[in-house]
């Protein structure tokens, strides 16, 4: 059977931190409630992040809330301090509950500073000056605790997708703020995860995404970068008339995705994918984890597993669990969970594990209140 195009796949993850995932029916009470403002954060190296945070605005001055983070290389928007985002937390019971929400640019994405480099390598052994993805996240999360007003002291993360592998590498070597996190099919090693299915490369999920994702910039911009428009909706026409390899940038790219050009370099289980492979770099977490993703996510099935698997191994006293439910690539994100296709699961799995584990997990490690059960 033929497929339409397949562009919509890799536009979920942007979708779900765009904050445009139920933002009629939010917007309104977020906007009442909380006050927006927008930070550029300085790193250990001089580069500036910038930093979206929403604060809860009530008048009591002896509440103090604590941090919600997500860090995301798909656009903290919408931009200015006048307009909010639709959504703030995993699930409407975060805004009620009442928590500080940051959203971040990662390093050399839309409004931050600094060179984007696709799942960039961990450094285990940094100089004063080195960062990679760890560092940027302590240095973000320190300067939180010290600057904005009225939190607790605490900090969670959470993302999914690639924003998922964002999270997981923010744990590494956890700042002692860092009381919970949850990676949602986290990518862990991109060769398995988005890129290969038992070393065969998957075409389309590799032209659709890099189509619009890694173009240069010569500055900070809070303008996305549009991708290639084929000529025809028949995905399976486009990729069966494309040719040889080589003629993706040749006829498309033309030399402006680098990442997709070293693709192209090294088709194998190379140094360039296993410096990539952020698995063997999860030590010293701290922070609690809870671990989500989807039996039938096309996208990372492999990172959820292998990053719980992970960190049960590397860091036994951290207090570590694992969800995985019926659900597609951020199903458990997106709807109630009752259908996949023609499958009739009886309840709303999604929304049961938005209401009873995702929630009083954070609620538990940020707030101690009552939640998931501790592992004995």
């Amino acid at each position: 059977m033929r497929t339409q195009w397949l562009g919509w796949l890799c536009s979920i993850s942007v979708m779900l931190f765009s904050g445009w995932v139920g933002a009629d029916e939010r917007s309104d009470a977020i906007r009442a409630r909380y006050t927006k403002s927008e930070v550029r954060i300085s790193m250990r190296d001089g580069k500036r992040l910038f930093t979206a945070i929403y604060a809860p605005n009530d008048l009591d001055p002896a509440k103090n809330y604590p941090i919600l983070l997500t860090r995301t290389p798909y656009s903290v928007g919408p931009y200015g301090v006048e307009r909010y985002k639709g959504a703030l937390g995993p699930s409407v019971e975060f805004e009620r509950s009442g928590y500080i929400f940051v959203f971040q640019d990662v390093r050399g994405r839309y409004m931050s500073e600094g060179e984007f480099v696709n799942m960039r390598p961990h450094m285990d052994r940094k100089q004063q000056q080195d960062i990679d993805e760890s560092s940027d996240t302590y240095d973000t999360i320190d300067w939180l605790v010290r600057n904005v007003p009225r939190n607790n002291g605490r900090v969670g993360m959470w993302g999914i997708s690639y924003p998922g592998f964002y999270t997981s590498a923010g744990a590494i070597d956890s700042h002692p703020a860092l009381a919970a996190i949850s990676p949602q099919a986290p990518i862990a090693d991109w060769f398995f995860d988005d890129f290969h299915r038992n070393g065969a490369f998957v075409l389309p999920m590799g032209f659709n995404f890099f189509s619009s994702f890694g173009k240069p910039r010569l500055e900070p911009t809070p303008v996305a970068t549009t991708g290639v428009q084929p000529a025809t909706r028949d995905g399976y026409q486009f990729f069966l008339d494309l040719g040889p390899l080589s003629n993706v940038d040749k006829n498309y790219f033309h030399d402006q995705i680098g990442f997709w050009n070293e693709m192209e370099l090294h088709p194998n289980y190379d140094m360039f994918w296993q410096a990539r492979n952020l698995l063997p770099h999860l030590k010293n977490i701290r922070a609690a984890v809870l671990t989500v993703g989807g039996w039938y996510d096309t996208e990372d099935l492999y990172g959820p597993l292998a990053t719980y698997a992970t960190i049960e191994r590397l860091n036994p006293q951290t207090q570590n669990r694992l969800v995985m439910g019926p659900w597609y690539h951020g199903g458990w994100n997106r709807d109630e969970g009752r259908q996949l296709g023609q499958a009739d699961f009886g309840f709303a799995t999604a929304s049961w594990y938005r209401e009873q584990v995702q929630f009083p997990f954070f609620e538990q490690y940020l707030k101690d209140r009552p939640g998931v059960a501790k592992r004995s």
